[in-house]
């Protein structure tokens, strides 16, 4: 039964504000769990006991009341508004609808979904909001992106300085990415220094950023306790729906490689999912990509870009390349401000029979925009970035 009444809440809080999809939901329950569904859902919204035949009769009287009330309104009408009015009203089983009653359904929301100590959301509320954005990017043909952040050397900071300091740093940390994260976004607590971000309709490019964004906070973070100073940083990984995994269980898992991909190479970095360090990662750029030969005048190529590695970018082309060209690469995209330059050396060549792949290895991007996402590439690539010192030029 308690299992029951935690579905039920989870249910009515998910779905506060969708009725269609609440009960959608609660039908779904009710042919999983049987009929006393009825009586734990009353319980849950009135704190009223009934027998299952009773409480069967009163929801569908209740779902008739709640269509008569958004027909005479002319607007839609929240269940829970139809249930308070139902029980006072039409079956009058509630003398006095107190406002405790919901008072004790929110603390009871609050208490199942945040963790105790960073007021982040918890473990449990991840996997319902991974399970339920992988279901909405489905049905409609979405994006997303997760990110898996770990406190580096956080154990050594605990020895060193004591629990009561690593929780002020995991509280710290939890601060700061509630801050950098947009409205949108969903953070939690994953587990011990394990936080997730959960990125709805965002491209892989631009969840980067904000992981980068997040890391470079935190290593500015400047702690105190108990009259010792110290700092931190964490390491990050990136993976993205549909281009990495196609259901949560395996996005999960390639955040989590990316993850020990950025430990393993020397921490306070972010990476972006890869299988191993000599597979190319995708990134899903939604423009064309512009290239052409350095020193030599000959127009530009438009290819494809298809993945990125830790290292390069693997193109599309309708024609050759020869291994060891240097070449210029200029990225267009939605998400970006102005282009990002990048030049590169032809480093493999592919035929197929509509076209040949060419693997390039980057020599150096260059950022003639103060663009987050070259340096957030720049860094996660582990290539140097060519500043434009144009941006800092005073306007007359």
């Amino acid at each position: 039964m308690g299992d029951l009444r935690q579905t039920i809440i989870d249910s009515l809080d998910s779905y506060s504000s969708d009725n269609s999809d609440l009960l959608e939901t609660v039908q779904d329950i009710v042919a999983k769990e049987g009929e006393e569904v009825y009586p734990a859902l009353l319980s849950v919204l009135t704190h009223l006991e009934f027998s299952i035949q009773d409480a069967k009769i009163n929801w569908g009287g209740i779902l008739k009341h709640h269509h008569l009330l958004e027909t005479k309104l002319g607007r839609p009408v929240k269940l829970i508004t139809a249930v308070c009015d139902y029980f006072s009203e039409v079956s009058k089983s509630l003398r006095a609808p107190a406002m405790i009653e919901l008072q004790a359904l929110e603390e009871t929301r609050k208490n199942s979904r945040s963790d105790g100590l960073t007021g982040l959301f918890n473990r449990r509320f991840f996997d319902e909001a991974l399970e339920g954005e992988m279901n909405r990017v489905q049905r409609y043909d979405g994006r997303f992106s997760l990110i898996f952040f770990d406190l580096d050397n956080f154990k050594n900071l605990n020895d060193t300085y004591g629990h009561q300091a690593g929780d002020l740093t995991l509280k710290q940390v939890a601060e700061i990415m509630m801050l950098e994260k947009r409205t949108e976004d969903f953070v939690c607590r994953y587990g011990g220094e394990e936080l997730v971000l959960i990125l709805p309709e965002t491209r892989k490019i631009n969840a980067l950023v904000i992981a980068e964004r997040i890391r470079q906070k935190v290593e500015e973070l400047k702690l105190e306790f108990d009259g010792q100073s110290f700092g931190l940083t964490l390491s990050g990984g990136v993976a993205s729906y549909p281009t990495d995994a196609k259901d949560a269980k395996s996005l999960i898992h390639a955040a989590d490689i990316a993850l020990y991909q950025a430990k393993e190479n020397g921490k306070n970095r972010v990476f972006l999912h890869t299988l191993d360090k000599r597979h190319y990662i995708r990134i899903d750029f939604a423009g064309d990509v512009q290239i052409s030969k350095v020193d030599q005048e000959s127009e530009q190529i438009t290819v494809q870009g298809k993945n990125f590695s830790c290292s390069g970018l693997l193109l599309e082309s309708p024609v050759p390349i020869e291994i060891g060209t240097q070449v210029k690469i200029e990225l267009a995209d939605q998400n970006l401000n102005a282009p990002i330059n990048i030049k590169a050396q032809v480093a493999r060549v592919e035929k197929f029979d509509s076209h040949y792949d060419i693997g390039v290895s980057f020599l150096e991007i260059s950022d003639t925009d103060g663009s987050e996402i070259a340096e957030a590439l720049a860094k996660s690539l582990g290539v140097p970035i060519h500043q434009n010192t144009k941006k800092n030029t005073p306007k007359n």
